[in-house]
């Protein structure tokens, strides 16, 4: 009985965000015939994948206290590279590898300026944040790229045993952030430097190294994000999620992991992104105008933000 209670009262953040999901299910289920369709449910997942592969690291480094706003930026302008090395007839091995590559340096130049430089986390990925996307339009003068090969259409579009591979990529992404937060060094340190850096300093913890190592992560996951969207679409564009960029931060705190860092599970983070992904799908079913589901996200981040207040008000009371 009593670890039935300690393990509802860990996964309270976790259990709010299920209620909330099941709702929403409910709610669209009961206002489209569409909406529960084996393909619909398929499309949502294809949806999520971007969104979600690209959160699975931003829990990471909102773990530590900070925000990365540069994701989708740094995603579109490694779809630019990867369309660019595409036309260019790289081999599929080299082009997924170098493009990779890029997220890693876009993650080193977010920690470079957070830990060397000392500038406010948020403020070094909004400065990146247009860089990158800056970047991304200087590369082709704004040229979209389309893409014809079999290759990259299935990591987009192709499914094994009825299951989108990019879900797939997703589900596996998940898998390797939740192995590291929770069964290495590394995984434990980010939780301490979270939770109080200075006391982790005291522990011996190179704090600079854990937030270098955790926007490394944030960039490979931003960019495997933009790889799925340039295979979904059949093209690289230089303006690929612009507008989305606070999504991803929005179903993290949805998710229980606080702005204050230190606390949240990377499974909560998935189920936000569950949340927003059939918020948008339920919206697109029942017709409703693009600009009014813009409205909607709004509030959804500012819902968002208000619990994990709450959520810190509660911790701080205890």
């Amino acid at each position: 009985m009593k670890r039935v209670k300690l393990l509802i009262q860990n996964s309270k953040g976790e259990l709010s965000t299920v209620i909330m999901l099941v709702i929403l299910c409910i709610v669209f289920g009961v206002k489209s015939e569409f909406f529960f369709m084996p393909r619909n449910i398929m499309n949502i997942g294809s949806y999520a994948s971007i969104m979600g592969t690209m959160a699975a690291g931003l829990t990471v480094a909102m773990l530590l206290g900070g925000l990365d706003v540069s994701q989708y930026s740094l995603a579109a302008m490694a779809g630019m590279i990867m369309g660019m090395l595409i036309e260019n007839n790289v081999p599929v091995p080299i082009t997924l590898a170098i493009t990779l590559f890029v997220g890693i340096a876009g993650g080193c130049l977010n920690a470079f300026i957070i830990t060397i430089m000392k500038v406010n986390p948020i403020i070094a990925t909004m400065g990146t944040q247009f860089v990158f996307r800056g970047a991304a339009f200087l590369l082709t003068d704004g040229r979209y790229i389309r893409i014809d090969n079999d290759v990259y259409y299935f990591i987009g579009n192709g499914k094994i045993a009825g299951i989108p591979f990019c879900l797939i990529i997703t589900i596996i992404t998940y898998g390797v952030v939740w192995y590291i937060l929770k069964y290495t060094k590394y995984g434990r340190q980010v939780f301490a430097v979270g939770g109080n850096i200075q006391v982790a300093k005291l522990a011996g913890i190179n704090a600079n190294k854990v937030k270098f190592i955790s926007h490394i992560i944030a960039g490979i996951t931003a960019v495997l994000g933009g790889i799925i969207t340039v295979c979904q679409t059949s093209s690289a564009m230089p303006n690929h999620g612009y507008g989305n960029d606070m999504d991803g931060i929005a179903a993290v705190i949805l998710g229980g992991i606080g702005l204050a860092g230190g606390k949240g599970k990377v499974g909560g983070t998935l189920i936000g992104i569950l949340v927003l992904a059939v918020l948008v799908n339920g919206m697109t079913l029942l017709n409703v105008q693009s600009y009014w589901q813009q409205v909607v996200k709004g509030l959804v981040l500012i819902f968002a933000v208000f619990i994990d207040s709450l959520r810190s008000g509660k911790s701080n009371a205890a």
